[in-house]
């Protein structure tokens, strides 16, 4: 068990120490009593310390980052009894660095069931892939009063394509004018190839939603 932060977007007066204690916080914790957020990781960060966490008792805070991703996979429930902005139990915000710089690409949350309070706010993380194919309403703890404040945006300036999954290929067979078939790569993220529902949380077979 670790004690979490309430620090908001404030930002680190030193990135390096500000690291070092999220590491020093979370490194072997299973659940976390408060809140856990994750801001202003450089693009190198290793998040490695955070593969254990199963539980957070308040919010999920991903924010202001350049990190491409996060080790969160084993993270199974959220129970939201603080929560950012007063709404919401997960909120993924300005994850990009400047121009060029990478940014958060897959959220990876391949574990997570339940949401019991609070909505969910994604927004302004133009690298992110695949948030719109997640079923939230899968998520939400049925008594969640606030399952309703979901905004998930799903602008972003990459396509998303699935490593090995050539989704489109046989698209201009189908028919005298199925060219019109293939997906533009500029399109959403497809997880058809991959899992079956076509939900996923990342590019690989093991990043379905379940």
């Amino acid at each position: 068990v670790c004690t979490g932060t309430d620090m908001k977007l404030l930002r680190p007066s030193s990135p390096e120490s500000h690291y070092e204690t999220l590491r020093h916080l979370y490194q072997g914790c299973q659940v976390v009593q408060g809140n856990l957020e994750l801001t202003y990781l450089p693009p190198d960060a290793d998040t490695t310390f955070l593969q254990d966490i199963k539980e957070v008792q308040g919010y999920v805070l991903i924010a202001e980052n350049q990190v491409s991703g996060l080790e969160l996979q084993n993270l199974r429930i959220i129970r939201g009894t603080q929560l950012f902005q007063e709404r919401y139990a997960l909120a993924v915000v300005g994850n990009a660095g400047p121009a060029g710089a990478p940014g958060l690409r897959q959220l990876g949350m391949r574990h997570l069931t339940e949401i019991l309070k609070g909505g969910v706010r994604i927004e302004g993380n133009p690298q992110l892939c695949f948030q719109e194919t997640i079923l939230w309403a899968d998520i939400f703890h049925r008594h969640n009063e606030l399952r309703g404040e979901t905004l998930v945006e799903s602008a972003r300036s990459r396509s998303c394509e699935h490593r090995g999954g050539a989704g489109g290929q046989a698209g201009p067979r189908e028919g005298a004018r199925g060219v019109s078939s293939i997906t533009p790569l500029s399109a959403g993220p497809d997880c058809r190839a991959l899992c079956p529902e076509g939900h996923c949380w990342g590019e690989g077979p093991q990043d379905c939603q379940t």
